[in-house]
């Protein structure tokens, strides 16, 4: 997302977050922010147990139900569904780094992709500072080229813990992988996750 408004839809952004009572079969959700971008861009990632509860709690686009009051606000939109093809961690929480790693895979070999996914992503459990990684495919399906869009994010204690896990090297996902047979390597952006506004009405100055 890239907002039109950058101080006004970062802040709603910051208390966006459900509160006591998620949406029904929301698992996890963050936001952050895009670094070394000159123009502000935000992502916000839902995961939702299945596809009735995704289909509940978002709208005809995909975007949660929770941003619709702003959405004038933003310049533009953009929304992909992934199936969750290999997970780690519970959540996002203690995370403050945000990895987004994309790549396009044929079309006739997404079901070894999603087969063998969670065996980088395996290594990544132990390392220091490592909170959680989602890798999935693009719902879309293939496109007018027949390749299929993966993902991977991972989420990250510190920059410390990133130059750690990828030897420096921030353009992969990993040191090594075991996916180079399959993937065609697209980007991998980075984003600082914002911490949500927990402050209730009475809380806040008037």
């Amino acid at each position: 997302m890239v907002p039109g408004h950058e101080a006004e839809v970062a802040g709603f952004l910051r208390h966006s977050r459900p509160g006591e009572s998620p949406p029904a079969g929301l698992l996890m959700q963050c936001l952050g922010r895009r670094l070394s971008l000159h123009r502000q861009q935000h992502i916000v990632i839902t995961c939702w147990r299945d596809e009735a509860a995704f289909a509940h709690g978002t709208d005809p686009l995909g975007i949660p139900v929770s941003l619709s009051p702003k959405a004038h606000c933003l310049s533009d939109r953009l929304s992909s569904p992934f199936g969750i093809s290999a997970a780690l961690g519970d959540g996002a929480e203690g995370a403050r780094i945000l990895r987004v790693y994309r790549a396009e895979v044929a079309a006739a070999s997404v079901k070894e992709w999603a087969r063998r996914a969670g065996e980088p992503l395996a290594s990544l459990s132990g390392r220091e500072g490592f909170v959680c990684v989602r890798a999935g495919v693009d719902m879309a399906g293939a496109d007018s080229r027949g390749e299929v869009s993966v993902v991977a994010l991972s989420g990250w204690r510190d920059w410390d813990a990133v130059l750690a896990a990828t030897g420096g090297h921030i353009d992969r996902l990993v040191q090594a992988t075991d996916l180079t047979d399959l993937e065609r390597p697209i980007g991998l952006d980075h984003y600082e996750l914002l911490k949500p506004d927990t402050r209730t009405h009475a809380d806040r100055p008037a």
